[in-house]
């Protein structure tokens, strides 16, 4: 496993990933990204973010260290 597990999860919800910081180093890096007024949105899991945005994200947390969670859409059938 990783030194510190997940800092931030993306799960697949329809045509856009929902947002969850998972650690506190997350949710600092995300407070550095975000405006003020969506922290509370930030930390209830009530942000969505469409693919674009979400591979951005995910790029740049990566490069700045963090670990990233991005967990597919299940098709059961």
């Amino acid at each position: 496993m990783d030194r510190h597990g997940t800092d931030l999860s993306l799960t697949a919800k329809g045509d856009s990933f929902q947002l969850e910081p998972r650690s506190v180093m997350g949710m600092l890096w995300l407070q550095t990204h975000f405006e003020t007024s969506t922290w509370d949105l930030i930390c209830t899991g009530a942000v969505r973010l469409k693919s674009e945005s979400c591979e951005a994200l995910c790029r740049d947390a990566r490069k700045a260290g963090l670990n990233v969670a991005k967990i597919p859409a299940l098709l059961v059938g």
